[in-house]
């Protein structure tokens, strides 16, 4: 099983295919979600620092400011990584 870390939280452990979001949900670690999961709204961006998550989905291109930046709804774990949650909020 993959593990990520949230900067700020213990390790986890993750299934490959899981969100970040869905991660963050089974292990209590707080992540805004204004629009619910949608891919709406900006509000679970988050930065990684070491690693990788699939593929940017095109519905989350207008929210990312920089190449780091992902959406925990959008960004599924494929192996370890590492986040920090709301980069430049």
């Amino acid at each position: 099983m993959p593990c990520v870390v949230v900067v700020g939280h213990a390790p986890v452990a993750a299934r490959v295919g899981q969100t970040l979001l869905e991660v963050c949900d089974e292990h209590g670690i707080l992540m805004e979600t204004a629009c619910g999961g949608f891919a709406a709204c900006n509000s679970c961006r988050v930065r990684v620092l070491e690693g990788e998550l699939t593929p940017v989905d095109e519905a989350e291109v207008p929210f990312l400011d920089r190449p780091d930046h992902r959406l925990g709804c959008q960004a599924r774990v494929t192996a370890d990584v590492v986040i920090e949650m709301d980069p430049g909020h």
